[in-house]
């Protein structure tokens, strides 16, 4: 800036003076190597801020990658005790299920073979009673020929609604298996 200064001082005065200046340029080139001089010094200690910066910008994330990485891995390790809790959970219900559906079979066995036993006037008088969902269920675990002879037994009326539930049941238990 003071060489640019300078010389534009000496053009100045060399247009516009009576008397010819003598321009020594040497002293021009050690302004100007000043002023260079100046300038690289300022440069240089703004690339040594760059670079310190540079360096804790890195560390920095290094630290945060490193930070990261180990959340990555925790948050990997609960999905995968999660889904091993899921999949033993679904499995014991499972199991559940298929105990819970035996002893169901279990007692309707038993309730059939009951009424097997039963006479068939005995057995319709109970029937009568039930409701009919309830005198449908046991009399599906029959043989046909027990039903018809029970069925004979009983109320009209109710044999009639309990045949009509019979009748859906097993045309559920048809199309179950197509």
């Amino acid at each position: 800036m003071k060489f640019t200064l300078s010389f534009v001082v000496l053009l100045f005065h060399s247009l516009f003076a009576k008397e010819p200046l003598t321009v020594d340029c040497n002293q021009l080139f050690e302004l100007r190597k000043q002023e260079i001089a100046a300038k690289l010094e300022e440069i240089v200690r703004e690339k040594s801020s760059l670079e310190a910066l540079k360096q804790a910008n890195e560390e920095l994330m290094e630290k945060k990658s490193k930070l990261l990485e180990r959340k990555r891995q925790e948050i990997e390790k609960a999905l995968q005790k999660d889904e091993k809790v899921k999949q033993d959970t679904l499995e014991l219900y499972q199991k559940n299920q298929k105990i819970l559906e035996e002893i169901r079979n279990t007692k309707n066995q038993k309730v059939a073979i009951t009424y097997l036993k039963m006479k068939d006037s005995k057995a319709a008088a109970i029937l009568d009673q039930m409701s009919h969902q309830k005198a449908s269920t046991i009399l599906s675990k029959l043989p046909p020929k027990k039903i018809a002879k029970i069925m004979a037994k009983m109320d009209p009326k109710n044999a009639s609604e309990v045949t009509k539930i019979l009748a859906d049941q097993t045309a559920n238990d048809s199309n179950k298996t197509k």
